[in-house]
């Protein structure tokens, strides 16, 4: 995930991490993205952007370029191990982001 700008997966990784997460979810409601984290099926939302801004649409462009492959993100010293997948809520495309510490 090297690009000059830092990742909004990244941020959100790392927020995750802070609270013991072990997965993100991204779904569209009422006009926005929202985020949670969720650690053994429990969980909060962390964060919410407009659809159509600029955030939500480099959100789910990088979301989409990390399916159906494994990525990297270190946090405070450790290494993440990130898989995305894709799927369907009432819809609308949705995303699993599961988090592993290697």
């Amino acid at each position: 995930m090297g690009s000059k700008h830092e990742s909004i997966v990244r941020r959100l990784v790392a927020k995750a991490v802070r609270f013991g997460a072990d997965t993100l979810e991204i779904e569209y409601r009422d006009g926005h993205q929202e985020v949670a984290i969720l650690k053994g099926g429990v969980g909060f939302g962390i964060a919410r952007f407009p659809s159509f801004g600029v955030r939500a649409t480099s959100l789910r462009e990088e979301l989409l370029s990390l399916r159906k492959r494994k990525a990297r993100v270190a946090v405070k010293g450790a290494e993440y191990e990130i898989r995305t997948r894709l799927y369907e809520s009432f819809g609308e495309t949705a995303f699993e982001v599961r988090l592993r510490r290697i």
